[in-house]
């Protein structure tokens, strides 16, 4: 599933169809995607929060988009597309092959409410984990909460704990100071590190831990360790991370 690297990726493509007035909206997928008449609006801006793409319009209103499983723009026409955007910028076509992406149109006022429960995005600089302490969850399972920290999936909470030296099943109110701004600064870096590989990040990404069950860590060369907690999976290092 993307995370928020992949849909700031994605956002950072969209952008290209700022200033554009949408011409036509062409939706394949009638039976899940249902959307009222655009045509004419011009889009402002393209945004992200956590792992929503928004797309700001004209009126004040808002396509607010989130990916899923394999949800992904194109800017060439694919084969297959459930959605395609047509502007007077170009336009982008949403390819979804399991089709659990999500694209709604809400009117102005409405995107703030929608959005109200998510946490703190990790990129801003005022961002903390004080949130952690409320919890005493695993601190994976904890990352994994869109209230308590925005974005970040199963991917990028096992990468920011390795980095961190942090074991998964820590409870997550029982992290130190110490820790807590370590892994604070080893979420952005892994964060930033992902957003760096720019739209081939599919084909070129490496992994620290994730995905790296049975491998020698990169630190100590010890087997990595894969478990489940909270039913999802969490790599780690039995001798760096404690």
């Amino acid at each position: 599933m993307p995370e928020l690297p992949e849909v700031q990726i994605q956002v950072n493509q969209l952008r290209r169809l700022r200033g554009g007035r949408i011409q036509r909206v062409e939706v394949r997928d009638r039976q899940k995607l249902r959307l009222p008449r655009l045509t004419g609006l011009r889009i402002r801006q393209v945004r992200r929060r956590a792992k929503f793409i928004i797309f700001d319009l004209s009126d004040g209103s808002h396509l607010l988009v989130h990916l899923r499983m394999t949800g992904w723009f194109e800017f060439a026409p694919p084969p297959q597309y459930r959605l395609a955007l047509h502007t007077t910028r170009g336009a982008a076509y949403f390819t979804d092959g399991r089709r659990f992406g999500t694209v709604e149109a809400l009117p102005k006022g409405a995107l703030e409410r929608k959005l109200a429960g998510l946490g703190p995005e990790p990129l801003r600089r005022a961002f903390t984990l004080d949130r952690l302490r409320r919890t005493t969850r695993p601190v994976k399972a904890a990352l994994l909460d869109q209230s308590l920290v925005a974005g970040v999936g199963n991917i990028y909470a096992n990468e920011s704990l390795w980095r961190a030296r942090i074991h998964p099943g820590r409870p997550a109110h029982r992290l130190s100071a110490g820790e807590l701004s370590r892994l604070r600064r080893d979420i952005r870096a892994a964060l930033r590190k992902g957003i760096a590989y720019g739209p081939r990040i599919f084909e070129v990404q490496e992994f620290l831990v994730y995905d790296r069950q049975g491998k020698p860590c990169r630190r100590c060369r010890t087997a990595i360790r894969r478990v489940t907690l909270a039913g999802r999976s969490a790599y780690f290092c039995p001798r760096c991370q404690s």
